[in-house]
């Protein structure tokens, strides 16, 4: 079968790979789609903060499928069933993990793609735990995006003890987790975040989505409001980070998205002094998964999920030129480039 390694900076490689057999426990889903992601990027241009290519790893982790084989289980999965793959395995045994939190497993957390085989393949052999059911109907090219929709459910959702619609809220960063986590707050709550952008073509589609944009953080007009707002930190720019802090209205909950490498550090005091609650948020949980699963099934959703999709869908044998122009910054407006597999 085809597989996709990046072998070194800058260069995807597709490869012939032995087809997976079915283990005990697994099924063999025949991958529909797989996303290009920031990380993903980040690793083929040499970014990744933690990884450098080649890991020998096939790469990889948005996909969803449709089951080829599977064993027998009373998970109510079968041959045919869509699909999502859930990348994140945590070690099973810490307290987090026990806790059905393996996003923050500390003693063995792998992302495939990264320190696990991924999902750019024709097939992949994987762990029945690892797999959420989708709507038999839902386009596969929408359902692609499932794994970054999950990412803003889960952040979204950290706040469920905040009565959101009493505050203004804010996103910084209006790429894809920045879009996904607009849409839950959109579909979910009901609510209409800020969000602040300054590239024209994503300012058009986020116009298109429904969203008010501004182009920086000074531009919210926050300022009437009794309330402090909540904002969703997704450029990961340390900039805007920094802006946040010290804006005039700082805000009363602050909720860090994006990925910042190690060694940043912030204003404490200027933390402290405001009374910003910090929240970080780290992939989702495998309750946040079948919760998106059922956001994702809603049409009205899948409209706005449609929109953010670069529309040339490309082959395996072209994934190199898929990942150039997921770099390029210009896939005409929109914010996600797949690979049919």
């Amino acid at each position: 079968m085809k597989a996709l390694k990046i072998t070194e900076i800058k260069k995807a490689e597709v490869m012939d790979l032995p087809m997976p057999s079915l283990t005990e426990g697994h099924a063999i889903v025949k991958i529909s789609y797989s996303g290009i992601c920031g990380s993903d990027t980040h690793f083929y241009l040499g970014m990744h903060p933690s990884l450098k290519p080649p890991t020998g790893f096939i790469q990889g982790h948005e996909a969803v499928g449709v089951i080829s084989q599977i064993s027998p289980n009373s998970k109510g999965l079968a041959v045919g069933d869509n699909v999502a793959i859930n990348p994140l395995v945590g070690c099973g045994e810490c307290i987090n993990c026990k806790n059905g939190l393996p996003n923050i497993c500390r003693v063995n957390r792998r992302v495939m793609g990264f320190r696990l085989d991924g999902t750019l393949a024709e097939y992949i052999s994987i762990d029945l735990n690892q797999l959420v059911k989708l709507d038999n109907k839902i386009d596969m090219k929408i359902a692609a995006t499932f794994e970054p929709l999950a990412v803003g459910y889960h952040a979204v959702n950290l706040l469920k003890t905040i009565p959101l619609k009493d505050h203004p809220i804010v996103i910084t960063g209006g790429g894809t987790i920045g879009v996904v986590t607009g849409l839950v707050l959109k579909h979910v709550h009901n609510l209409k975040p800020v969000i602040v952008e300054n590239n024209q073509s994503r300012v058009a589609l986020l116009n298109q989505l429904g969203f008010s944009v501004k182009s920086s953080i000074s531009e919210v007009d926050i300022l009437d409001s009794n309330i402090r707002p909540i904002i969703f930190e997704c450029s990961g720019v340390r900039k805007v980070l920094d802006e946040i802090i010290e804006s005039q209205r700082k805000p009363e909950y602050l909720v860090i998205i994006a990925q910042y490498s190690r060694g940043n550090s912030i204003t404490l005091h200027e933390i402290q002094s405001s009374e910003i609650t910090v929240i970080s948020s780290h992939m989702y949980t495998p309750e946040d998964l079948n919760n998106t699963a059922k956001l994702l099934s809603l049409s009205e959703v899948q409209a706005d999920l449609s929109k953010i999709i670069y529309e040339h869908i490309f082959s395996l044998d072209d994934a190199d030129k898929a990942f150039k122009q997921a770099i390029s910054g210009n896939p005409d407006g929109k914010l996600k480039v797949l690979i049919k597999c």
